[in-house]
């Protein structure tokens, strides 16, 4: 089928030969009798803006991308925020998911963080809900996992601190977190307390990666602000209202060190004071664990809410210093800090260099820190066409896909505001959560490195508008493509299937390390087809407060094989090695000393 064109904007693969622009401010309702009536204008509907000559859509019918299917699938689970009295800043963060292998059947799982207790209801422990997917398909509730909080819920973090073969689990919370220590049979034992991460902060989001690259998972957790319930603030109205971060101070996130090697494999070593991060307290909720600078190390790159990011660059010596300034990712272009939300690290531009891409609040910029050497960023959200788009919504949840398989990377956002809208209608109406609620957006990238939103009234993930904070994304159903698991404050969560008609054929890599027993965290991987080449890194544990699939999946468009595979270890001697091609269509482990051959990265350090 033909693209249809107008001004600047293409839409692929799914349209009819008529186009027409609507403004991005016309209501949902509004939206939807809009494609009712085929080409009429409806007068009335718009809430005041101008029309944006890009945004084209078609009022023809559109075949879906997704298609939402958890109640189906037996996935019906709800999110409790809690009361709304007295507005507590922790229910409007709203909570994560992931998606992971719990029990070891090949079959990925679905983990729910809770806000709260459902109202009437008390108990000490807050059970935290596991869904294991059986042979047919459905989620089966697995009431004896053993996984619960004590206070209101945030994120879930996932990988094997212990390298015995199975994925363990932190989860985070208003007081503290947890870490969870998985059986193999999906039957987790708290082990926080003799673990040593016990704390009492707010903490947000987590990762597993090995900092000294000494073969075990160490963990960064995350602190957000040092908050005390029954804090008042109001809206610029002098409304009642969430309060905001800028009414707390910031807290020092925490580094902890795995002693697996020593013998202690459940065992952590507080190394946040050594490492130099009590420096620069901040208020995160996204953090990175990766070599950000191209010297072999690995580096933390925090997500700051309305505070300037902070990237923790590790010398030789084991500490960390905030370069983030110097390095052009503290800050927007302007020089003004961000409510950094969710993080994506990965390729945007296909040239081989991994960026930052941070969501935001509604009216600052969604930022895309385009990589221009070895730890050199620069804000280039205008350029790429994902500034202007994200002016109206508060993004938290946040992952890089190919959505059809036509070799370009999409992005999948989901919003949700944390302050009051100010839509008369809307607060006259009575209901507390809808004056919060946003669209989502699926962002449709092309060859040239720019995203179109691709918003429709019948496109299931962007039709509706919710409170959304943390996404998973995994192949469900094991087909090849990556299917998406939504939670939405005081509603039902959303499985989306991945439904897009193919426009090429797919590779999915699964980076294993039998010397420790599991998958390869931090590792990342190139794939080769004829004269083009996708990279991405294996970072299970990012977005907002969320986990995902640890097979890596890449779109190849017309290529039907892939003529190599190069992988980067992350531990040990840092090496590269190389892998045989295979035809595309299919599911393939790479398994640490098996390839064709090795060699050693050329090391690039910019400082």
């Amino acid at each position: 089928m033909t693209p249809v064109t107008s001004g600047r904007c293409t839409s692929r693969r799914r349209w009819g030969s008529v186009a027409v622009s609507i403004p991005h401010s016309l209501r949902p309702s509004c939206r939807a009798v809009f494609f009712a009536v085929a080409m009429t204008i409806i007068p009335g509907c718009e809430d005041g803006g101008s029309v944006d000559s890009d945004r084209v859509i078609t009022a023809t019918a559109v075949s879906p991308l997704f298609e939402e299917c958890a109640k189906e699938v037996g996935l019906e689970w709800r999110h409790h925020p809690g009361s709304p009295e007295g507005f507590p800043m922790t229910q409007i963060m709203g909570g994560g998911c992931a998606l992971f292998d719990a029990n070891g059947d090949d079959r990925l799982d679905a983990l729910l963080v809770p806000g709260t207790l459902p109202d009437g209801t008390t108990a000490e422990r807050m059970p935290v809900q596991l869904y294991l997917q059986d042979e047919s398909g459905q989620f089966q509730l697995h009431a004896e996992s053993g996984l619960w909080l004590h206070a209101y819920g945030m994120g879930a973090t996932i990988g094997d601190i212990d390298n015995d073969a199975d994925v363990d689990v932190l989860l985070t919370s208003a007081s503290g977190p947890r870490l969870f220590l998985n059986d193999g049979h999906a039957v987790f034992s708290d082990v926080t307390q003799s673990a040593g991460i016990a704390s009492t902060r707010w903490c947000t989001a987590a990762a597993m990666a090995d900092i000294d690259r000494d073969g075990w998972l160490d963990l960064m957790i995350v602190n957000y602000v040092d908050y005390f319930p029954g804090s008042v603030c109001q809206d610029g109205t002098g409304r009642r209202d969430y309060c905001g971060p800028l009414s707390f101070t910031g807290t020092t996130d925490r580094l902890y060190r795995n002693l697996g090697a020593a013998g202690s494999p459940s065992v952590f070593e507080d190394m946040t004071v050594n490492a130099g991060l009590t420096a620069k307290p901040g208020k995160g909720l996204g953090v990175i664990c990766s070599d950000l600078t191209g010297d072999q190390l690995t580096d933390i790159y925090v997500a700051n809410d309305m505070e300037p990011n902070h990237l923790w660059v590790q010398r030789a010596d084991g500490t960390f210093h905030d370069e983030a300034a110097v390095r052009g990712c503290a800050t927007d272009v302007n020089g003004r800090p961000q409510a950094s939300m969710g993080t994506l690290w990965h390729d945007l531009n296909d040239d081989q260099q991994f960026d930052i891409f941070l969501t935001h609040l509604r009216g600052e910029t969604n930022t895309f820190y385009q990589q221009l050497s070895h730890g050199v960023f620069r804000d280039e959200s205008g350029r790429s066409s994902l500034a202007a788009g994200s002016l109206n919504f508060t993004g938290f949840g946040v992952a890089a896909t190919d959505i059809d398989c036509d070799g370009n990377t999409d992005l999948l956002i989901v919003n949700g505001r944390v302050m009051r809208s100010p839509l008369s209608d809307v607060r006259t109406s009575g209901d507390h959560w809808a004056e919060y609620a946003e669209r989502n957006q699926i962002l449709l990238g092309n060859s040239r490195g720019t995203f179109t939103d691709e918003f429709h009234a019948d496109q299931p993930f962007t039709a509706d508008s919710r409170i959304s904070r943390g996404l998973a994304m995994g192949d469900i159903d094991n087909d090849g493509d990556l299917d998406t698991l939504v939670v939405h404050v005081n509603e039902q969560a959303q499985l989306f299937r991945n439904v897009a008609e193919k426009q090429g054929h797919w590779i999915a890599v699964r980076l294993m390390d039998p010397n420790r027993s599991r998958d390869a965290i931090g590792a990342r991987v190139e794939v080769e087809a004829e004269e083009h080449v996708w990279s991405a890194e294996l970072q299970p544990n990012a977005g907002y407060q969320s986990a995902h699939d640890f097979r890596l999946f890449f779109g190849l468009g017309e290529h039907r094989s892939v003529t190599e595979f190069r992988v980067t270890w992350p531990d040990g001697e840092v090496e590269t090695e190389r892998f045989a091609g295979c035809s595309s269509d299919q599911h393939v482990t790479l398994s640490r000393g098996t390839g064709l051959s090795s060699e050693a990265p050329q090391r690039e350090v910019v400082r």
